[in-house]
């Protein structure tokens, strides 16, 4: 078994898209959760702390996953003493260094990206918009099944009932739209 080990860098670079896609997502479903069951007006600032707390955590893991794997590594040297290691086992301790400067760094890359007001701003922009698309679409949704046939025996009697909650879901669009275009809450009042 020789297979080659990939690039430090680039499994380094990839890790680190992937933990700020989760972080993204995470303040997403944050800003939708807190506009529509708590009903919270939206705050960058809460957002941008969320996101920093977010990549820290990240960050510790991969600290604690070197750690581990520090250890697995020097477990699995220690029987070179006892026997002589087959080539699986020297593959493994190779690929347990890896893995070791793979986490230290992704630790250090998410630290850099959490103290980075520019990255953390755009996180936070990118999970605003997606919020304000996810929402929009939902809400378009939710139009389209109020659509009703003038013709139905009952469409006079619940005619008012419609129009409201058309209208109140195009205010909610309306200030959606606002918000994901101008970054500023609308207030109605």
């Amino acid at each position: 078994m020789n297979a080659e080990l990939p690039d430090l860098e680039r499994t380094v670079d990839e890790g680190l898209l992937i933990a700020v896609s989760a972080v993204r997502m995470a303040v997403k479903n944050d800003i939708i959760v807190g506009a529509l069951r708590e009903h919270d007006d939206y705050d960058a600032a809460r957002y941008a702390a969320d996101a920093r707390s977010e990549l820290r955590h990240l960050a510790r893991q991969n600290e604690e996953y070197a750690r581990r794997v520090s250890r697995m590594s020097k477990d699995l040297a220690s029987m070179k003493w006892r026997l002589s290691l087959t080539d699986d086992q020297r593959h493994d301790l190779k690929q347990f260094a890896l893995r070791l400067r793979v986490h230290e760094r992704l630790a250090l890359a998410l630290d850099a990206v959490a103290d980075d007001d520019d990255q953390v701003g755009r996180i936070v922009a990118s999970a605003q918009r997606s919020a304000s698309e996810e929402v929009s679409s939902a809400v378009s949704s939710k139009l389209i099944e109020l659509a009703v046939d003038q013709r139905e025996p009952d469409y006079a009697e619940h005619r008012n009932e419609r129009l409201e909650a058309f209208v109140l879901i195009n205010l909610a669009i309306l200030k959606a739209k606002h918000e994901a275009e101008t970054g500023e809450e609308y207030n109605e009042y």
